[in-house]
């Protein structure tokens, strides 16, 4: 928690002198929202595929298959943290723990219902064509990444170990970040980027491509998003030909850059404690449109917009809001004296 908020203080310092300087840009939409109602704007069925102690209960999902086959073929467990020992059964299941804004009107924090840093005109999102001949689009947009534990929110399964005790807090808004607002200036800090901007990188995501179409994903092609993009330059500008893909692009964007910040876990396999992803594990995360319109259903890494994004643009909505699905294995069990 101290680094999340380390990394968002001396970030809002530096992005006060880039609203200052920017210069401003076309107004592109207004801050339209509610504040988040977990009850009505989550899709619960989400959290199924539900596997304890081997039994999977709910319907089959391709997305997280070997970590369901792997708690099966293992269903006890037992861990120790301090002084402290449990044996149990694992426990895997899909955990609602993140929110991400996907923006045109900087500061609009759609989970507070508010806009909070008011621009003037500075920092907007925008929309452009791409004159090379392929017919594609360029958007660029602002992004908001929530801790949002909606278990304990709901005071639900608060007994579990493996779930994480953080309250609902803002990790990190990228209206602060010149490195958001210029690839260029995120290739500074990123330089390993360069490694993946060449034809070459971009052939291998093809295959990452098909498989998210199949609802899957390769997680060691960690620079793809399958239909939706590459992951690098870690800035706001992303080709499109959906608006709502390139909307779900630069929210799957965003975690992966919470991971190069050093501010991305996931559960381990044992399902005892959380380790950190400065890389992600694209097969451990899926995604459920809120805004503007409710999705329904949750989306793999990837997934072409073709399959899922049909009616979700509403008319002069040019603001989203998702909610970021984890794949949790928690050892459930009894503590011993």
């Amino acid at each position: 928690m101290i680094g999340r908020r380390a990394i968002f203080l001396i970030g809002l310092l530096i992005g006060f002198a880039a609203v200052t300087f920017w210069p401003a840009q076309a107004h592109a939409s207004s801050c339209e929202s509610s504040v988040f109602n977990p009850i009505t704007k989550v899709r619960w069925s989400c959290i199924f595929p539900i596997t304890i102690g081997g039994v999977r209960v709910g319907p089959h999902d391709p997305l997280g298959s070997a970590l369901d086959s792997q708690t099966a073929s293992k269903p006890l467990c037992a861990c120790r943290k301090g002084v402290t020992f449990w044996f149990g059964v694992k426990v895997s299941f899909w955990s609602p723990n993140r929110m991400v804004d996907v923006v045109t009107e900087p500061g609009c924090m759609m989970a507070l219902g508010a806009d909070i840093l008011p621009t003037h005109g500075k920092l907007q999102g925008s929309q452009s064509s791409i004159s090379d001949g392929t017919n594609t689009r360029k958007m660029f947009a602002q992004m908001h990444y929530y801790i949002s534990p909606v278990w304990k929110m709901l005071d639900l399964f608060t007994d579990l170990p493996c779930l994480e005790d953080d309250g609902f807090d803002v990790a990190l808004i990228t209206e602060v970040l010149p490195t958001w607002q210029s690839a260029t200036l995120g290739a500074i800090i990123q330089p390993e980027a360069i490694l993946f901007g060449n034809p070459a990188a971009g052939l291998a995501c093809m295959g990452d491509s098909a498989a998210a179409a199949a609802g899957k994903v390769v997680d060691p092609l960690f620079w793809c998003m399958g239909s939706w993009g590459a992951t690098y330059p870690i800035a706001g500008d992303i080709h499109f030909d959906d608006s709502v893909e390139a909307w779900a692009g630069l929210a799957a964007r965003g975690v992966f850059m919470m991971g190069r910040l050093g501010a991305l876990t996931i559960s381990s396999s044992d399902g005892c404690s959380f380790i950190p992803q400065p890389i992600w594990t694209k097969s451990r995360y899926k995604l459920q449109m809120m805004e503007p319109v409710k999705g329904g259903q949750c989306v793999n890494v990837g997934r072409p917009g073709a399959l899922w994004s049909s009616a979700k643009h509403a008319p002069g909505k040019d603001n989203a809001q998702f909610m970021l699905f984890e794949k949790t294995i928690c050892c459930a069990g009894v503590a011993v004296p």
